[in-house]
């Protein structure tokens, strides 16, 4: 073999470093590495003129990923203003969501009174998930995956888009039968099923046709989608497809871009196709346009089909009767919103409460009556002590005590295998309901003691 020229050992190095910055799994850099190694063989071994040219294709190539790199990393850094944001607006959420809850156990179910209230709790849950699948666009949520039958949540989809959309516009569906399920988040599926789906319609104000299609897919390893290796296996395909106005090929490159819009001021976040492009991304699969000016755009995205399916879409049977009970809770939250909340919930119950405004002060409160407390529900962002942090201290004066870790975050505070850290035994996601909240409270407390 002989020896490559300095041009490309320099370019080799600068495509692996970039390589290594992506957000790829280890079989994708594995076989881009690959790739690259028999492409800078390929090019030792051209004439002058062809390596050149080669060369030159290969040098476009690696500015394109290092434009990609820069936009991960600025992604990254809007990622950490979504967080705080959110847990900002977890913590309001929590008292509109709470106290709509308990509002509804006052009222009579056919009043007026008892219709607003229940209406205040959809649209708090409405925010609540808006809240979530912003977590999950920024990453720092980790979005709930069950078996997903993907014909069921476009069904869902389209229920929401067929009271939104311009009516002008016929709503297609092509399903294969039958659908293998994935392994997904429905909520966030969804939305980005309508996102696509309202994008498609602002390219038809004249009206047109919107199809939505489901078949399986299979890549035997050589698959590329927009520049990025399919691996082998079984997918999935959904396509949105639509019959309006395209996408100019100038910008088809920055369409899933964050903030970029063709809409005029105010009429546009930019954000609907990033969000989609991040949701696929989450859950291990792929998405390509296809558009052509005058004729349509075609999104398609691949979801790896689930190697052992249980029950897609499987949900539990609803529960009627609401747990309650007489044990004492300590509840410690910084927040006063949740922490009076939680209090007020609990005491509907049954339950005696004992709240603490920090960590210092729920130490205070255990110290001086240590067996009177059942169970300690604490916030896992305070200042000062943090929630994991007074719960150690708990367990120095009592052992084996209960706890709920409490969190406007995210469900990631749950460690990878799904447990709950640092000898927690359940996690409670705010905003919550009232039932939630009692469920969790009288499952943890039936259960056997936590572990020392």
């Amino acid at each position: 073999m002989r020896p490559r020229p300095r041009e490309l050992t320099s370019l080799g190095s600068r495509i692996a470093e970039i390589v290594d910055g992506m957000d790829l799994s280890p079989e994708q850099r594995k076989e881009i590495r690959r790739r690259l190694e028999t492409c800078l063989d390929a090019l030792v071994r051209a004439g002058a003129a062809e390596r050149d040219e080669r060369i030159e294709a290969l040098s476009t190539r690696v500015r394109q990923a290092e434009e990609q790199l820069a936009q991960a990393q600025k992604m990254e850094a809007i990622g950490r203003l979504t967080g705080g944001i959110a847990h900002d607006f977890n913590n309001l959420l929590t008292g509109i969501l709470g106290y709509s809850s308990l509002l509804k156990t006052f009222l009579p179910e056919n009043g007026r009174g008892y219709e607003a209230a229940a209406y205040i709790e959809r649209s708090a849950r409405r925010a609540s998930e808006l809240t979530r699948q912003l977590l999950a666009y920024s990453r720092r949520e980790t979005p709930t995956f069950r078996p997903v039958d993907l014909r069921r949540v476009t069904g869902e989809a389209i229920e929401i888009l067929s009271r939104s959309v311009n009516k002008n516009v016929e709503i297609h569906t092509v399903f294969d039968d039958p659908q293998e399920p994935v392994s997904g988040d429905t909520g966030t599926l969804v939305q980005a099923l309508l996102n696509l789906g309202v994008n498609a319609s602002d390219a038809m104000p004249g009206g047109g046709h919107l199809t939505f299609s489901t078949s399986p897919f299979v890549s035997d390893g050589e698959v590329y989608l927009n520049d990025v290796l399919v691996p082998e296996g079984r997918y999935v395909s959904i396509c949105v497809a639509d019959t309006g106005s395209g996408i100019p090929e100038e910008i088809r490159d920055e369409v899933f871009a964050p903030f970029f819009t063709t809409k005029a001021p105010g009429e546009g976040t930019g954000l609907g196709l990033s969000m989609v492009y991040s949701c696929v991304r989450t859950h291990g699969g792929f998405v390509r346009l296809l558009s052509s000016v005058g004729v349509g755009t075609t999104f398609q995205i691949l979801l790896p089909v689930m190697e052992e399916s249980g029950d897609a879409g499987e949900t539990r049977a609803p529960e009627t009767e609401i747990p309650r009970g007489t044990e004492t809770v300590l509840v410690v939250d910084d927040e006063e919103i949740p922490r009076n909340l939680l209090c007020d919930v609990l005491r509907s119950l049954g339950y005696t409460t004992l709240p603490a405004v920090s960590g210092e002060e729920g130490i205070e409160i255990l110290r001086y009556a240590p067996e009177k407390v059942d169970l300690v529900i604490v916030d896992r962002i305070m200042p000062g002590m943090d929630g994991v942090e007074t719960f150690a201290r708990f367990r120095v004066l009592r052992p084996t005590l209960r706890a709920i870790l409490c969190s406007g975050t995210s469900e990631a505070e749950r460690t990878p295998s799904g447990a709950v850290p640092d000898g927690f035994d359940d996690f409670l996601q705010k905003p919550y309901e009232r039932e939630t909240l009692a469920r969790t409270v009288r499952s943890v407390l039936d259960a056997r003691p936590s572990k020392n």
